[in-house]
């Protein structure tokens, strides 16, 4: 069931103009290597991020340690407060691990033989996670301790033990790209970082960013250095009936190795309340795994089911996931085999230059399979979305009910593939709970187990 929230946080990302983006992109560097080498220094201090002594992480962070490099306190707040984050998070999952713990044991292990390779027994695991989740839980935690067996697993199969220790387990997670989080300054009038200023009127957006110059040094005058922004029509109005919150500066990184920065903009908007059982005509009710992805039944409030239920079915989509997700496999392979190769010269020896251009193509290759990947289960996600809105328009349904997907594994889509299917699922509730995106407002989404629906329908198929 979801907590009655009474307000909640939307981001919307907006990506700065083409001349600031040098200044905005160096910005991000140089954030990036204090932050990583804020978290370098207080890894081994991890224990001590379980207990929050204030909300802001970057109070906690400046207790510790000194600024690793100089370049204004207020900068390095911001970069306090997200390395604190980060170390805040990983303690969270150091006392998750702590449970696992216990549990971990050879039978996981599908040891290796002539004709299989060693892998992870998928139903000890199961079991083992049935062990951990309590009768009157909600699966919050669940998806958290998967990924920690599952992260035990894939260690005990590259070193041939399991890890007795989380920081045995878990590399020191630095940042690959930048991001500069602006809630620990001062706000967009008195910031000393940013500054920044809306109309509304004409849907304008100025700011103006605290950056070094080529040379590394941090102007005085950056506040007269100011750019404007177009702001959306679903972001303008959001402010309306919101309120602004610190935004975030980020790097994006692209395929073919081009990045950019963006400026996620945050809105604090109140959640729509859950309409009452007895002012609900209808209802609309749908569960996941049903017929390829989707089935979707509109009820009243005597149980009787009004109109025939519809099913989502996907078609050759799972076959088409599953043919990409074996490519990146296979190109994985290759990326071992270039790296050993490579591995056998010393560094600086000309002979590694073949297999460094080589590993540059696969691992963009690999970048671009990826974006593929998650671009069309995003889609989906979003298409499944639109169609429960639709139905619960014309039905006249006021509450949307829906399976929780706290517990929702993420395997077993498509023959002998891995899979990341659930980001569909996650894709399609995202959309329910916070409205689509061209502003088709949803009704509200109440989170709940239902039973099964029925086995007769309507079909939207999908070519």
């Amino acid at each position: 069931m979801r907590n009655a929230a009474i307000t909640q946080t939307l981001s919307y990302p907006l990506r700065l103009p083409d001349f600031i983006q040098a200044d905005a992109l160096r910005l991000l560097d140089v954030s990036r290597e204090v932050i990583n080498l804020t978290i370098t220094a207080l890894w081994d201090r991890l224990d001590e991020f379980a207990t929050r002594t204030s909300t802001y992480a970057y109070k906690q962070v400046e207790e510790m340690m000194a600024p690793p490099l100089k370049h204004g306190h207020r900068q390095w707040r911001a970069e306090a407060e997200q390395a604190g984050r980060i170390l805040r998070g990983q303690a969270e999952r150091k006392k998750l691990f702590g449970v696992v713990l216990p549990l971990l044991e050879q039978g996981m292990i599908v040891p290796k033989t002539d004709k299989r390779r060693a892998g992870k027994n998928r139903k000890t695991i199961k079991q083992a996670m049935a062990d951990l989740r309590e009768a009157n839980t909600d699966g919050g935690s669940t998806v958290e301790l998967q990924s920690l067996i599952e992260q035990a697993c894939n260690f005990y199969l590259e070193n041939g033990c399991f890890p007795a220790t989380y920081e045995e387990m878990q590399r020191v997670p630095v940042l690959k790209a930048g991001i500069v989080p602006y809630a620990s300054d001062d706000g967009p009038k008195m910031g000393q970082t940013y500054r920044l200023s809306l109309d509304l009127d004409h849907q304008r957006l100025t700011l103006a960013l605290r950056t070094p110059d080529e040379v590394g040094t941090w102007a005085r005058s950056w506040r007269e250095r100011t750019c404007q922004m177009s702001l959306p029509d679903v972001l303008a109005a959001r402010l309306q009936e919101g309120a602004m919150q610190a935004p975030i500066l980020r790097e994006i990184k692209e395929a073919d190795g081009s990045r950019y920065a963006v400026l996620d903009f945050m809105v604090l908007v109140p959640v729509c309340s859950v309409e009452a059982w007895e002012t609900c005509q209808n209802v609309l009710g749908f569960d996941w795994g049903v017929r390829k992805l989707l089935t979707a039944s509109v009820v009243d409030l005597n149980g009787n089911q009004v109109g025939r239920p519809f099913f989502l079915d996907t078609g050759p989509f799972d076959g088409r996931q599953a043919r990409l997700r074996r490519q990146i496999d296979q190109l994985k392979v290759k990326v071992g085999r270039l790296e050993q190769q490579r591995d056998r010269f010393p560094l600086g020896d000309p002979r590694r230059n073949p297999s460094e251009g080589a590993l540059f193509v696969l691992r963009r290759e690999i970048n671009r399979c990826w974006r593929q990947y998650e671009a069309r289960n995003n889609d989906l996600g979003h298409l499944a979305a639109n169609i429960l809105l639709v139905l619960a328009t014309a039905f006249d349904c006021h509450l949307i009910a829906g399976e929780s997907l706290k517990t929702l594994k993420s395997a077993g889509r498509g023959r002998s593939a891995k899979g990341r299917w659930s980001i569909v699922a996650r894709a399609a509730v995202q959309v329910l709970s916070f409205g689509h995106p061209s502003g088709m407002a949803a009704p509200p989404l109440h989170v709940a187990r239902l039973p099964p629906l029925w086995e007769l329908g309507q079909h939207v198929s999908i070519s």
